[in-house]
């Protein structure tokens, strides 16, 4: 009996182990069968190459350089014009100098401390005109330069302040239409200073366009050579060391002295 439990125990195992290795088995194929499809049937179809949105990269073009501006020297008025009107000022000068010779402070009366100050001013005023006349001739044959031009408005403005005190006191001191003629020759020589300091003003203006004019050019010179170098740089190429000399020692007189003595005394042993 005890033998025939055994033999039925072994039974149902081995009963069990093939029920279990037969499921796993059925379970595996189960598995493996959707996979064997083909894949053409799972893949979802391709899409063209058209409907792939591109992005486009927009490149700037190589900066260009600015044009060379075209540089030309000239003033609110012609030349013929300025020696027109520094001929008008040396007419004024005339004028003055012709008004001041008449002019007699010593018949005035006034203190002696006032009548030298005067005359002091007068000197002033005639070495004043005298300068004037040196830099308007100077002007004349230059009358493109702004240096001249500017000295020329700089010493008539220093004559018309003197100029004005001297009409104040001729008015004060003689007849009205004396000091009417001092008054005028200031008012004419005030126009053609405020004339003169237009044209000096265009020459100046012009002076600051040619230097823009000069810094555009240097720009576009080096924009062109920049690229126009580009990708062209060439190669350092050796050069050869010098040779370095020794310098020479050179001799001194009194070493020769003992030399030329040594021989000399050994000339004389062999005589």
């Amino acid at each position: 009996m005890t033998l025939f439990h055994k033999l039925c125990r072994y039974i149902l195992f081995l009963a069990a182990l093939v029920l279990w290795v037969g499921a796993d088995e059925v379970q595996a194929a189960l598995q493996a069968r959707p996979s064997s499809q083909p894949a053409s049937q799972n893949s979802p179809a391709p899409t063209t190459s058209t409907d792939v949105p591109t992005q486009k990269i927009d490149v700037r073009p190589a900066t260009q350089a600015q044009p060379a501006t075209d540089i030309k020297q000239t003033g609110s008025l012609s030349a013929a014009d300025v020696k027109a009107l520094l001929t008008k000022v040396r007419f004024a000068e005339y004028r003055i100098k012709d008004l001041l010779t008449d002019v007699r402070p010593e018949r005035w009366k006034m203190a002696e401390a006032t009548l030298e100050s005067f005359n002091q001013t007068l000197r002033t005023l005639r070495a004043q005109v005298e300068t004037v006349g040196e830099w308007r001739a100077q002007f004349e044959k230059r009358t493109d330069s702004l240096y001249l031009g500017f000295q020329t408005y700089a010493a008539i403005n220093s004559v018309l302040p003197r100029l004005d005190g001297v009409t104040r006191s001729i008015g004060e001191h003689e007849t009205p239409g004396y000091a009417a003629q001092f008054s005028r020759a200031e008012d004419q020589l005030f126009d053609l200073q405020q004339t003169i300091g237009g044209y000096v003003s265009s020459l100046l203006h012009n002076q600051d366009q040619l230097l823009l004019g000069f810094e555009n050019n240097v720009a576009a010179c080096q924009q062109n050579l920049s690229a126009a170098m580009r990708g062209k740089a060439t190669r350092a190429t050796r050069m050869k060391n010098g040779r370095v000399g020794r310098p020479q020692r050179r001799r001194s007189h009194p070493m020769s002295g003992k030399r030329n003595g040594n021989r000399s005394k050994q000339e004389n042993k062999l005589n």
